[in-house]
């Protein structure tokens, strides 16, 4: 057994503060640009529903299964992480995850995702700073 942690989504509750996307750029490149964020937000305005699109870290992940160089590794919680020097750009990754949740950053020319804020004595920042409990962290055994 294992230790899931990953983000819960709650799309009913989000209303597109874009709070997640901001804190998401600015925690891992140092400013808050939604282009270069692990998070992403589909909107149709026309019902005002938006859909919050985040890596879940899947129990068997697809991307992990897909991937030919071993760029990606479930840690000791669960959680899917990038080798980004292991990367070779092929995409595989990003095509079979069910979630869409992995997204190419055309910045800095690499595929990014959740780390769910690896290294942050906070945890993930976009569940802990959303005004509105749209996103939270999901703990559990597997």
């Amino acid at each position: 057994m294992r230790q899931i942690r990953a983000i819960k989504v709650d799309d009913d509750r989000c209303r597109d503060c874009q709070v997640c996307i901001l804190v998401c750029s600015l925690y891992h490149h140092g400013e808050s640009n939604p282009s270069m964020s692990r998070v992403f937000i589909n909107k149709d305005m026309v019902n005002y529903k938006f859909n919050i699109t985040i890596c879940l870290h899947c129990s068997d992940p697809d991307c992990v299964l897909a991937c030919p160089s071993d760029a990606l590794e479930i840690d000791e919680r669960g959680v899917v992480l990038f080798i980004q020097d292991e990367c070779t750009q092929c995409g595989l990754c990003a095509e079979t995850c069910p979630n869409n949740a992995i997204f190419y950053n055309t910045i800095q020319d690499l595929y990014i995702k959740c780390d769910l804020c690896v290294g942050s004595s906070y945890g993930p920042l976009c569940a802990k700073l959303c005004p509105v409990g749209a996103l939270t962290i999901r703990e559990g055994v597997d």
